[in-house]
Protein backbone atom coordinates (compact mmCIF):
# COMPACT_ATOMS: atom_id res chain seq x y z
CA UNK A 1 0.00 0.00 0.00
CA UNK A 2 2.41 2.16 0.80
CA UNK A 3 4.69 1.74 -2.39
CA UNK A 4 1.70 2.12 -4.89
CA UNK A 5 0.77 5.58 -2.56
CA UNK A 6 4.73 6.83 -3.16
CA UNK A 7 4.23 5.58 -6.92
CA UNK A 8 0.66 7.83 -7.02
CA UNK A 9 2.46 10.98 -5.67
CA UNK A 10 5.78 10.28 -8.06
CA UNK A 11 2.87 10.43 -11.06
CA UNK A 12 1.44 13.33 -9.88
CA UNK A 13 4.46 15.20 -9.79
CA UNK A 14 5.96 14.28 -13.13
CA UNK A 15 2.29 15.05 -14.71
CA UNK A 16 2.51 18.63 -12.28
CA UNK A 17 6.00 18.87 -14.04
CA UNK A 18 4.84 18.03 -17.31
CA UNK A 19 1.52 20.53 -17.16
CA UNK A 20 4.10 23.54 -16.18
CA UNK A 21 6.53 22.95 -19.21
CA UNK A 22 3.25 22.65 -21.04
CA UNK A 23 1.88 25.74 -19.88
CA UNK A 24 5.91 27.54 -19.89
CA UNK A 25 5.70 26.68 -23.94
CA UNK A 26 2.38 27.99 -24.74
CA UNK A 27 2.25 31.47 -26.61
CA UNK A 28 -0.95 32.88 -27.41
CA UNK A 29 -0.50 34.61 -31.18
CA UNK A 30 -2.92 36.97 -32.49
CA UNK A 31 -3.22 37.16 -35.74
CA UNK A 32 -5.08 40.37 -36.23
CA UNK A 33 -6.43 40.90 -39.78
CA UNK A 34 -7.88 44.08 -39.28
CA UNK A 35 -4.75 45.72 -38.38
CA UNK A 36 -2.48 44.45 -41.14
CA UNK A 37 -4.09 46.61 -43.62
CA UNK A 38 -3.75 49.43 -41.57
CA UNK A 39 0.27 49.99 -41.38
CA UNK A 40 1.25 53.59 -41.60
CA UNK A 41 2.51 53.94 -45.34
CA UNK A 42 6.05 56.06 -44.58
CA UNK A 43 6.76 53.19 -41.56
CA UNK A 44 5.98 50.47 -44.50
CA UNK A 45 8.03 52.42 -46.81
CA UNK A 46 11.23 52.31 -44.39
CA UNK A 47 11.25 48.55 -43.31
CA UNK A 48 10.75 47.64 -46.88
CA UNK A 49 14.09 46.68 -46.76
CA UNK A 50 17.82 46.91 -45.31
CA UNK A 51 17.24 44.36 -42.65
CA UNK A 52 20.01 41.83 -41.61
CA UNK A 53 20.17 39.52 -38.82
CA UNK A 54 22.49 36.59 -36.68
CA UNK A 55 21.18 33.70 -34.46
CA UNK A 56 21.44 35.43 -31.56
CA UNK A 57 23.18 32.85 -28.77
CA UNK A 58 25.77 31.17 -29.19
CA UNK A 59 26.30 27.19 -30.55
CA UNK A 60 26.47 26.52 -26.82
CA UNK A 61 23.07 29.07 -25.82
CA UNK A 62 25.18 30.19 -22.98
CA UNK A 63 26.04 33.63 -24.46
CA UNK A 64 25.22 36.68 -27.45
CA UNK A 65 26.53 35.57 -30.16
CA UNK A 66 30.14 36.75 -31.61
CA UNK A 67 28.41 38.09 -34.52
CA UNK A 68 26.31 40.66 -32.60
CA UNK A 69 29.19 42.75 -33.34
CA UNK A 70 27.77 42.98 -36.70
CA UNK A 71 25.41 45.39 -35.68
CA UNK A 72 26.02 49.03 -35.84
CA UNK A 73 27.38 50.76 -32.81
CA UNK A 74 26.65 54.43 -34.06
CA UNK A 75 22.78 54.30 -34.98
CA UNK A 76 19.74 53.33 -33.53
CA UNK A 77 17.16 51.22 -34.92
CA UNK A 78 14.47 48.36 -35.00
CA UNK A 79 14.88 44.77 -34.11
CA UNK A 80 13.00 41.46 -33.95
CA UNK A 81 13.61 38.63 -32.04
CA UNK A 82 12.38 35.84 -34.67
CA UNK A 83 11.72 31.85 -33.67
CA UNK A 84 13.00 29.99 -36.44
CA UNK A 85 12.78 26.21 -35.70
CA UNK A 86 12.90 25.89 -39.81
CA UNK A 87 11.22 22.03 -39.21
CA UNK A 88 9.75 23.19 -42.28
CA UNK A 89 13.03 24.82 -44.09
CA UNK A 90 12.33 28.87 -44.84
CA UNK A 91 9.12 28.41 -43.46
CA UNK A 92 8.70 27.39 -39.33
CA UNK A 93 9.05 31.06 -37.89
CA UNK A 94 7.22 32.82 -35.21
CA UNK A 95 8.20 36.73 -35.12
CA UNK A 96 8.66 36.66 -30.81
CA UNK A 97 9.09 40.02 -29.47
CA UNK A 98 10.08 44.03 -31.77
CA UNK A 99 11.97 46.62 -29.91
CA UNK A 100 13.71 50.08 -30.43
CA UNK A 101 17.40 51.17 -29.99
CA UNK A 102 16.96 54.86 -29.49
CA UNK A 103 20.03 57.25 -29.67
CA UNK A 104 18.85 59.79 -27.20
CA UNK A 105 19.18 57.03 -24.74
CA UNK A 106 22.45 56.64 -24.84
CA UNK A 107 22.33 53.32 -26.67
CA UNK A 108 23.04 51.91 -29.96
CA UNK A 109 21.17 49.51 -32.15
CA UNK A 110 24.06 46.63 -30.95
CA UNK A 111 24.09 47.84 -27.19
CA UNK A 112 20.54 47.23 -26.21
CA UNK A 113 20.70 44.19 -29.00
CA UNK A 114 22.93 42.65 -26.39
CA UNK A 115 21.33 43.03 -23.02
CA UNK A 116 18.24 40.76 -23.79
CA UNK A 117 20.43 37.72 -22.51
CA UNK A 118 19.92 39.36 -18.77
CA UNK A 119 16.26 40.92 -19.68
CA UNK A 120 14.80 40.34 -16.30
CA UNK A 121 11.18 40.89 -18.07
CA UNK A 122 8.85 37.42 -17.36
CA UNK A 123 8.01 36.88 -21.34
CA UNK A 124 10.96 38.26 -22.42
CA UNK A 125 12.76 35.88 -19.90
CA UNK A 126 10.87 33.24 -20.63
CA UNK A 127 11.65 33.79 -24.66
CA UNK A 128 14.99 33.54 -23.72
CA UNK A 129 15.24 30.33 -21.49
CA UNK A 130 12.76 28.50 -23.35
CA UNK A 131 13.62 29.01 -27.09
CA UNK A 132 16.81 30.79 -27.06
CA UNK A 133 18.70 28.24 -29.00
CA UNK A 134 16.56 28.76 -31.99
CA UNK A 135 16.22 32.91 -32.19
CA UNK A 136 17.04 34.93 -34.26
CA UNK A 137 17.85 38.83 -34.54
CA UNK A 138 16.72 40.82 -37.22
CA UNK A 139 17.59 44.25 -36.86
CA UNK A 140 16.87 47.25 -39.02
CA UNK A 141 19.67 50.18 -38.62
CA UNK A 142 17.37 53.33 -39.01
CA UNK A 143 19.43 56.94 -38.84
CA UNK A 144 16.11 59.01 -38.27
CA UNK A 145 15.15 60.39 -35.30
CA UNK A 146 14.50 58.92 -32.43
CA UNK A 147 10.80 60.03 -32.91
CA UNK A 148 11.08 58.32 -36.35
CA UNK A 149 12.03 54.90 -34.70
CA UNK A 150 9.45 55.67 -31.81
CA UNK A 151 6.98 55.17 -34.69
CA UNK A 152 8.41 52.74 -36.30
CA UNK A 153 8.62 50.15 -33.53
CA UNK A 154 4.69 51.79 -32.15
CA UNK A 155 3.71 50.49 -35.66
CA UNK A 156 4.90 47.11 -36.23
CA UNK A 157 4.09 46.13 -32.79
CA UNK A 158 0.46 47.47 -32.94
CA UNK A 159 0.05 45.34 -35.94
CA UNK A 160 1.84 42.60 -35.87
CA UNK A 161 0.71 41.88 -31.98
CA UNK A 162 3.91 39.76 -30.63
CA UNK A 163 3.75 38.09 -27.82
CA UNK A 164 6.44 38.51 -25.84
CA UNK A 165 5.99 42.60 -25.71
CA UNK A 166 3.52 43.50 -22.88
CA UNK A 167 2.83 46.79 -24.52
CA UNK A 168 0.72 46.58 -27.72
CA UNK A 169 -0.21 50.27 -28.71
CA UNK A 170 -4.23 50.27 -29.28
CA UNK A 171 -4.96 46.76 -28.85
CA UNK A 172 -8.41 46.87 -28.25
CA UNK A 173 -9.30 49.35 -30.51
CA UNK A 174 -11.86 47.96 -33.09
CA UNK A 175 -11.51 48.78 -36.85
CA UNK A 176 -13.61 51.24 -38.46
CA UNK A 177 -16.65 49.84 -39.57
CA UNK A 178 -20.45 49.61 -38.59
CA UNK A 179 -20.86 46.08 -36.41
CA UNK A 180 -24.96 45.69 -37.47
Amino acid sequence: MWYQCKQRVMFMAQSVDIFQRSKLLTLAFELNIDKWDTMNETVKAAISSGWQSIKYLNEEGTGVNPEIKQIPNDCGGIYVFLLKPDKIPQLHRYIMYIGRARRASNFSLRQRCAQYINDSRPKVADMMSCWGKELYLFYLPIKDSDDFIDQVERELIRVIIPPCNSNIPDHYILPEEKMF
